[in-house]
């Protein structure tokens, strides 16, 4: 059996190809006479072993559906990871599914975000987009109840729709190790935000938070381990330099570590690995998953996040963890409780190595694999 993975691929700075870079290495973990293959968007690194390959053939400003359909002809299973921001919305996308099934592939897709027409500056347009193409393919996975929830109410068969959770990648980097590698203060309690600086990310909330954490915990910081994307809008660029001010409106400038950087992988695990409790205060209405949680939860790190569908696994771990968007004593009080009372963090610390053993991307592969075998 081969499978071909349509999506983005490394080294693009992209979620959906750290994804399908991750989901890869647990399948040949798990099934290593597996045939793979990524039919990547240019950009990514053309790559050929045994049983794998990178294609770089297609881009998203063009008509993609012919380099795809030539290079997935030998394929058995065709699995296509799908974001608002890389397939948009016309009709190339329904049209490559349409031309997989006139020529006889099982098709999968897996839909990373599904976004209600109610909180859309486009109305209608996103769910009858996606409605169309969960349609169209054969087999639909999606990571979150809610979103399937969705699909079903746009009329999409249940037995159709898989819940497979966002994989977990295990990392046990040692904190004394990772916060000298960082050159990080060595004895304190860090806070951590994670990722591109987005202002639905609530980086300005994490900064409220440690000047409440800091009335009880002094030796409190905040590492802001992340930067501008490459392609930062206005609005992102505007709120960065607002983040800037209100640093020094908060009298934090020696407690917030802000090295405003893109990280590589390489230096994801000493990230999480230095930190003692993450923070997700994120204020979206996307019916997403987020992976930087599931880095989180890898490292085996208490987070606290915002009671969202984003971070609705949460409860699985602790529901006390989930605290209402904007709600910043709510946060900073869960904070100090992990910071001062050992049995509330020793109760978090041992649901979340139970939740990332479940949610490792060996267990996430054998999902899949038996998806694949059905197809």
């Amino acid at each position: 059996m081969k499978i071909a993975y349509v999506s983005t691929y490394y080294p693009q700075q992209c979620g959906i190809a750290t994804y399908t870079g991750h989901l890869i290495h647990g399948l040949r973990t798990v099934s290593p006479k597996l045939e793979m293959k990524v039919v990547a968007e240019k950009g990514a690194s053309p790559f050929r072993q045994v049983r794998f390959e990178v294609v770089p053939c297609w881009d998203r400003n063009e008509d993609y559906v012919e380099p795809i359909i030539s290079n997935t002809m030998d394929a058995d299973v065709v699995h296509i990871q799908h974001e608002y921001g890389i397939y948009d919305f016309d009709d190339r996308l329904p049209m490559l599914l349409e031309r997989l099934k006139a020529s006889k592939k099982r098709t999968i897709i897996t839909i990373h975000c599904v976004r209600p027409s109610q909180f859309c500056d486009r109305g209608m347009v996103d769910e009858d987009f996606v409605k169309r193409i969960a349609e169209l393919a054969d087999v639909v996975i999606v990571h979150l109840d809610s979103q399937k929830a969705v699909l079903e109410r746009l009329g999409i068969l249940s037995e159709k729709t898989h819940v497979i959770a966002h994989g977990t990648l295990l990392s046990n980097a040692d904190k004394k190790i990772s916060r000298a590698r960082l050159k990080l203060p060595e004895e304190c309690r860090i806070m951590l935000m994670f990722g591109f600086v987005k202002p639905y990310k609530c980086v300005h909330v994490g900064l409220e938070v440690l000047k409440e954490v800091r009335a009880e915990v002094e030796d409190a910081y905040l590492f802001i381990a992340g930067g501008l994307s490459p392609g930062a809008s206005k609005k992102d660029r505007t709120y960065e330099q607002y983040l800037y001010k209100l640093i020094k409106e908060l009298g934090l400038g020696d407690n917030v570590i802000f090295p405003n950087r893109f990280f590589p992988d390489a230096e994801i695990p000493f990230i999480f690995g230095a930190s003692d409790v993450v923070l997700f205060p994120y204020y979206v209405e996307d019916l997403s998953a987020s992976g930087p949680f599931h880095l989180a939860i890898g490292a085996k790190k208490p987070v606290i996040a915002s009671r969202i569908p984003k971070f609705e696994s949460l409860k699985n771990i602790c529901d006390e963890l989930l605290v209402l968007p904007s709600d910043t004593s709510g946060i900073a009080k869960t904070a100090i409780r992990i910071f001062t009372d050992t049995d509330f963090r020793q109760y978090v610390l041992d649901r979340t190595e139970r939740y990332r053993s479940a949610t490792s991307w060996a267990e996430i592969a054998r999902r899949h694999l038996e998806l694949y075998r059905r197809a």
